[in-house]
């Protein structure tokens, strides 16, 4: 039996971000996991969230061979499950074709049973949620601050691009787009993760907009 666990949130609700984590295990061996954004805006619910974390598990498991084996969702989301079990009518227009999705997804599998836990047991799939969320907040925040850096961005050669401090006018960040990197702190502490810092979206942006010249090759 395999074990998934899925939550997803919207922050605010309706009309934020909606986003969404998952977690597989094969006894207690966890196989994988996952987090995303499902959408940002209008159309952004807790539900939709939640649908997608479903969604996204199941299209993953199928695309990695595991269609013959039994699964078992768990979710927090009481409508959630109580829909897919067939025990609440799905009323909302835009659940609707998640709601069929789910489902069709789940009758290529052997076996799909969709359980609900309570929140506390659900820790690992809501922290993912968190994950998706936050990398959400922080690519937009980092991305306000590099359209105002693009401008002073200066191409050294080859991959390499010179992009000031917005705290230090003295000093500037060699990026190099080549390998993706920044010698920033920014991105020493967080970018490797994330694999973008401030600098590097800027410099991008920088050279979509550039001549030709400027533009690393094969880009």
């Amino acid at each position: 039996m395999l074990t998934v666990y899925c939550d997803g949130s919207c922050e605010p609700n309706p009309g934020g971000i909606a986003a969404f984590g998952w977690a597989v295990y094969d006894g207690k061996e966890k196989v994988h996991e996952f987090y995303s954004v499902a959408c940002k805006g209008e159309g952004a619910t807790n539900n939709v969230a939640e649908y997608s974390a479903v969604i996204s598990a199941l299209s993953w498991l199928l695309a990695n061979g595991y269609a013959e084996r039994r699964v078992t969702v768990h979710s927090d989301s009481e409508l959630l499950v109580r829909q897919l079990a067939g025990k609440y009518r799905v009323k909302a227009p835009n659940l609707i074709p998640l709601h069929r999705r789910a489902l069709e997804l789940a009758a290529l599998f052997r076996e799909v049973a969709f359980r609900w836990v309570p929140r506390e047991k659900n820790v690992e799939a809501d922290a993912l949620s968190q994950k998706a969320r936050q990398g959400a907040l922080l690519s937009h925040g980092r991305g306000e601050k590099a359209r105002g850096l693009a401008p002073l961005v200066r191409h050294l050669e080859g991959g390499l691009y010179a992009v000031p401090s917005q705290s230090d006018p003295f000093k500037t960040y060699t990026v190099d787009l080549s390998r993706n990197t920044c010698d920033c702190p920014d991105f020493r502490a967080r970018g490797k993760r994330l694999g973008y810092c401030k600098h590097i979206l800027a410099v991008r942006e920088f050279a979509e907009g550039a001549p030709e010249t400027h533009v690393l090759c094969g880009s």
